[in-house]
């Protein structure tokens, strides 16, 4: 039985697990992640790829800082080294854009960036659920990484720091983080937001992967 928001008990980090795991499921089973994996995505569909996501992530960047003026959940939680805008931007540069803002904008982007907008002028804390599904994500990028410079047959962290920003370090820092944000003392409501907000997360990063030409 599924218990109401209300009344759940949960930790807020085993629900925003638990509640996800299906849209989660999807998103790692969609094309782009499966020919990352595979280690079959050219370096043409990747650059493509990357310039979306410099995009959406400039965006939740820049409305994460702005939201730690406001929001003391966000002040407290959303550490400068987890945002991603610079390890979009040296990954670019890496496979030779050295301007992010020329690349013209696909659909799905647009409407993630508008949908930070929206939260960032009228409910800021929204922006965290977006971003535990960004930093966990991490987890799984990390061993795409992997797979791709075995596949590409290249060494080192260039082309590939969004997807490995930690090294080493990953597992420690998610759990460390996972615990500060369990530990929040966050009120019912807010902890509905921040789900709510982790969901649209997936869906968005589903859609933006689905705008990449994989051809």
């Amino acid at each position: 039985m599924t218990t109401s928001a209300s009344t759940d008990q949960r930790p807020l980090t085993q629900r925003l697990k638990e509640d996800n795991a299906d849209i989660h499921q999807q998103a790692e089973q969609d094309r782009v992640p499966q020919a990352m994996v595979g280690g079959t995505i050219t370096r043409e569909a990747m650059v493509e790829l990357l310039g979306q996501l410099w995009v959406v992530n400039r965006a939740l960047d820049e409305a994460l800082v702005a939201a730690r003026a406001t929001t003391p959940a966000i002040d407290a939680l959303v550490k400068d080294h987890q945002l991603q805008e610079a390890n979009l931007r040296a990954d670019l540069a890496h496979y030779g854009v050295a301007d992010p803002a020329s690349i013209e904008t696909c659909d799905a982007a647009r409407a993630f960036v508008d949908d930070v907008e929206a939260c960032r002028e009228r409910e800021p804390l929204r922006l965290l659920g977006l971003h535990y599904v960004r930093e966990g994500a991490n987890n799984g990028n990390k061993y795409i990484a992997m797979r791709l410079r075995k596949t590409w047959g290249v060494e080192g962290a260039d082309g590939f720091r969004h997807l490995d920003p930690y090294g080493e370090r990953q597992r420690q820092l998610w759990e460390a983080w996972k615990s500060e944000l369990g530990e929040y003392d966050f009120s019912e409501g807010e902890k509905a937001t921040i789900l709510a907000g982790a969901r649209a997360m997936f869906e968005h990063i589903i859609a933006v992967n689905r705008s990449v030409n994989l051809a």
